[in-house]
């Protein structure tokens, strides 16, 4: 999957610019404006970096990081237009790697992502063969899916759709990154398409075992889910 940034921006013109660009570049971006709204997504989701505003309506983006990274352990690259030595020190006293100062040009602001990241052409590699949580297992090579021992009888899209929610067992994939890879277009919001597509999977799954659910996390995405290790 692609990397997966999480950009913390309250000027939406300037958000809507950087998303544009990085997701042109091949990156999956989850855009917010407010730090504590940040703070979900972080505790919710996977991310590779983050791109942090410093000035916000209410908490800055100082006080994120501060905030959560004990629990991050990945690149945070903050944008602001404070000039200030002062400003520049302290954000790197928060374990900050990098300090952009706006405004800033997306070509160095992708080329210092790509010094954290690596490259998206350097990491494509097939994926494995085999995928197996429990009694669900995914067989690329095959394009099978079998349950308890029995093979589902998936869709191309279906079995599309439980490759990247078997893969990222656990963990919310996101809409954006769905309509992006598998559908080929941005997520508009209101396009049900998935919801659909998640609905039909989770029915095949709770037929032949009803402990294997697909949960919707409002606003963000879907979570593949075995009630029975829940339970244990």
């Amino acid at each position: 999957m692609s990397s997966h940034i999480l950009l913390l921006e309250d000027d939406a013109e300037l958000s809507r610019l950087i998303k544009g660009f990085l997701m042109s570049k091949g990156y999956e971006i989850t855009a917010c404006r407010s730090a504590n709204r940040a703070q979900q997504l972080v505790a919710q989701q996977h991310f590779d970096l983050l791109l942090c505003d410093v000035m916000l309506p209410g908490e800055s983006g100082f006080d994120f990081v501060a905030a959560i990274r004990d629990g991050f352990p990945g690149p945070i690259i903050f944008m602001t237009a404070q000039t200030q030595l002062q400003h520049q020190l302290h954000g790197f006293s928060l374990g900050a790697q990098d300090y952009l100062l706006k405004p800033v040009d997306p070509r160095l602001l992708h080329a210092k992502i790509q010094v954290f990241l690596p490259k998206e052409e350097d990491t494509k590699a097939a994926p494995p063969a085999h995928f197996k949580q429990f009694n669900l297992t995914l067989d690329h090579q095959a394009g099978v899916a079998t349950l308890a021992g029995q093979a589902l009888q998936l869709t191309t899209a279906e079995l599309r759709l439980l490759s990247a929610l078997l893969e990222q067992y656990g963990k919310v994939v996101s809409r954006e990154w769905l309509f992006q890879h598998q559908l080929g277009r941005d997520y508009d919001g209101m396009d049900r398409t998935m919801d659909g597509r998640a609905s039909r999977l989770r029915k095949k799954l709770q037929t032949i075992d009803p402990q294997w659910t697909i949960g919707t996390v409002w606003g963000q995405g879907y979570r593949l889910i075995y009630e029975a290790a829940m339970q244990a």
